[in-house]
């Protein structure tokens, strides 16, 4: 069995994620977006690695990110460009870096912008490309951690979205690709 780090477990695939390792007998560390720790704050993703080291992480699933707000570019304000690129791309970076030594396994949760960008998603799409980039990058350069990419597209996380995956069918294939 793995110890296992979720970030974004608050709501959605995050938490049922977190749910079904936690049933498949795997000891997960949940991030929650909670005050505990930003993930926008270099500070607290250090903090959040010193604890995962001490639980002896060594699965780490990137899944934290702040979704397209279905703006224009030009409406968005440098607050919300600063905190997106950090939550979407710089933590899981940084997170994938301090915890290099300890993992056997990286998933990325990214999207299907970021393999085809669609507008108005701009900066959401630049930093799941950047996930992209990074990830397939880092597989080059190592052969030691199994890394997984997964590019969902709509999935039904609320009872209310239409047209969209269910969401057990993705946590079971996410799943089913890590073991």
């Amino acid at each position: 069995m793995h110890n296992v780090l979720i970030t974004g477990c608050s709501s959605g695939l995050g938490r049922a994620l977190a749910n079904k390792f936690e049933s498949s007998g795997h000891e997960v560390m949940r991030h929650n977006g909670s005050k505990h720790y930003d993930l926008s704050n270099t500070q607290d993703i250090k903090k959040m690695c010193q604890e995962a080291k001490e639980r002896k992480i060594n699965v780490l699933i990137n899944n934290a990110a702040i979704v397209c707000p279905n703006t224009l570019f030009s409406e968005y304000d440098e607050n919300l460009i600063y905190k997106m690129i950090s939550v979407n791309l710089s933590a899981p970076i940084i997170l994938s870096n301090l915890l290099f030594d300890s993992l056997t396994n990286i998933i990325n949760i990214n999207s299907m912008v970021g393999l085809e960008v669609k507008a108005p998603r701009t900066l959401y799409s630049a930093t799941k490309w950047g996930l992209r980039g990074f990830s397939n990058s880092l597989k080059k350069e190592n052969n030691n951690i199994k890394i997984l990419d997964v590019y969902p597209t709509n999935i039904k996380t609320t009872p209310d979205r239409q047209n969209a995956m269910e969401l057990n069918f993705v946590v079971e294939s996410i799943y089913q690709s890590f073991i």
